[in-house]
């Protein structure tokens, strides 16, 4: 919900001077505003991930564990499925 639109009036004197017109209201379409932080959002979270992804390989590579390595497999699975749907998005 909310609104669609936001109208900006000056904020100078109420009555325009003798003679001149006053300038028009401007409409502000939001659409725009909105789905640049859809972008922010989801960028948030690809890079949360990239950063999960990083620890897990430096564990990984510290550890030398199945369990390890299968949490590095799955980090890329997801990783995989949010570059598609981003990928998708544009």
């Amino acid at each position: 919900m909310g609104a669609n639109y936001l109208i900006s009036i000056s904020a100078q004197s109420s009555a325009p001077p003798s003679g001149r017109p006053r300038a028009p209201a401007q409409v502000i379409a939001l659409a725009s505003y909105r789905q640049r932080v859809a972008d922010v959002e989801r960028d948030r979270a690809l890079d949360a991930e990239w950063n999960r992804l990083a620890i897990l390989v430096a564990e990984a590579l510290c550890w030398r564990d199945p369990e390890s390595v299968e949490a590095v497999g799955a980090c890329v699975a997801r990783l995989e499925r949010l570059v598609r749907a981003d990928w998708g998005a544009r």
